[in-house]
Formats: C-alpha cells, sequence, structure tokens
C-alpha cells in the first residue's frame, strides 16, 4: 500500500479546521448552557481556540514566506492512514461541524461529554503531527498539547461535579 502524502501547509490547515469546529461548538454550548460556570467554561474554551488557529495560521504562513517545505513529505505508512482517516472525518472537512453539534446535544451532560471527545480527537491529531513539524516549530505545539491536556482536564473536573448534583 502507498503511504498518502501531506505537506505542512495541508497538515495545518487540517489543525485550522479542528479549532475552527471547536470555537464553534463552544460558541453555540456556551449560548445554549444554562449554568453560568458551564457558559464561563464554554466561553474560556472558545477563546483558547481562537488563540489557537491564530497560532496554526501563523505557521501556515511561515511556511508558505520560507517556502521551506518540500512539495511532499512521507510521514510513513501509519501516521499518513491515520491522518488520511482523520482528513476524510466530518470534523476536518466540515466547516460547520462544531456548529452542527452543538446543536445536536441533548443536555449539559452531554455537551460537556462531547467536547472531551473533540478535545481527545484534537489530541491524537497533534500528538501525530508533533513527529511531522520543523524542530523550530516543536515547542509551539507542545505548548498548544498542554493546553489541549488542560481542556479535557477542565472539561473532566466540571462533568464530575455534574455528577455530584
Amino acid at each position: 500500500m502507498n503511504p498518502v502524502y501531506f505537506t505542512g501547509k495541508e497538515v495545518l490547515d487540517m489543525a485550522v479546521k479542528i479549532e475552527e469546529n471547536g470555537l464553534r461548538y463552544y460558541t453555540d454550548a456556551a449560548a445554549a448552557a444554562k449554568a453560568a460556570p458551564l457558559k464561563e467554561l464554554f466561553g474560556y474554551l472558545a477563546d483558547q481556540e481562537k488563540d489557537h488557529i491564530k497560532v496554526f495560521s501563523g505557521l501556515r504562513k511561515l511556511i508558505a514566506d520560507t517556502g521551506s517545505e518540500s512539495s511532499q513529505a512521507d510521514y510513513g505508512e501509519e501516521a499518513a492512514l491515520y491522518l488520511n482517516a482523520l482528513a476524510d472525518s466530518e470534523v476536518f472537512t466540515n466547516a460547520n461541524e462544531g456548529a452542527r453539534l452543538a446543536k445536536t446535544v441533548k443536555g449539559e451532560r452531554e455537551a460537556v461529554e462531547m467536547a472531551i471527545g473533540m478535545e481527545k480527537d484534537s489530541l491524537l491529531f497533534y500528538y501525530e503531527i508533533q513527529k511531522m513539524i520543523r524542530p523550530q516549530d516543536a515547542s509551539v505545539l507542545e505548548h498548544l498539547i498542554g493546553q489541549e491536556k488542560d481542556h479535557v482536564r477542565r472539561l473532566t473536573a466540571y462533568l464530575k461535579t455534574m455528577g455530584k448534583k
């Protein structure tokens, strides 16, 4: 089987889409939340997604400006298959998927659980692309991974408080 090839720009385009969908999801979920602490948490996470979009857009621009990227990068068969599967999923290809998902949830518990799943999926993607980015950009991605982990921690902690009610 031939490996799938992605350029650095394509990988960063996928990362921007992930964050844009997260932004739409958290914005809509914050508007729908009835509990003030949850509304605040989703608002905070929406702001974080905005920051991540800026970071990935900046890295994407840097690639275009430096012209340092080869036309194709071989990420290895396993990584390429994984990225290809992710790229084919709705969250990565449908620009309005985050907003659509926010409208499908039936209650705040489900909204939090869905957000945890989205954050975990994002982490899996970022761990995979961590192997594929330029060494000078690695610290930026490590910082974003730390923030995504923090999102999972915050959402999980909030979910635990919901179980006590």
